[in-house]
């Protein structure tokens, strides 16, 4: 497995916004004010947003392509 020295902020942000988004599911049943959950909203979406952008940016692209047959980078043909 081939490590990228910018992972580790790529995997703190997906962790991150991954919690915040869990969290953003559970706050109607946790009462919360309209006013927060729009806030929340709104921010989930740039957040998520930042979360794609670093991952396209920073990740790693799999050397199998799906031309060659490989549907999955981690199955064999």
């Amino acid at each position: 497995m081939v490590v990228n020295p910018n992972m580790k902020p790529i995997k703190n942000l997906i962790v991150g916004v991954t919690i915040f988004l869990a969290i953003y599911a559970a706050m109607p049943h946790l009462d919360a004010s309209y006013d927060s959950v729009l806030f929340m909203f709104i921010l989930g979406n740039v957040l998520l947003v930042c979360k794609v952008h670093q991952i396209l940016k920073n990740g790693i692209a799999p050397k199998e392509k799906f031309d060659d047959g490989y549907w999955y980078s981690d199955m064999d043909k």
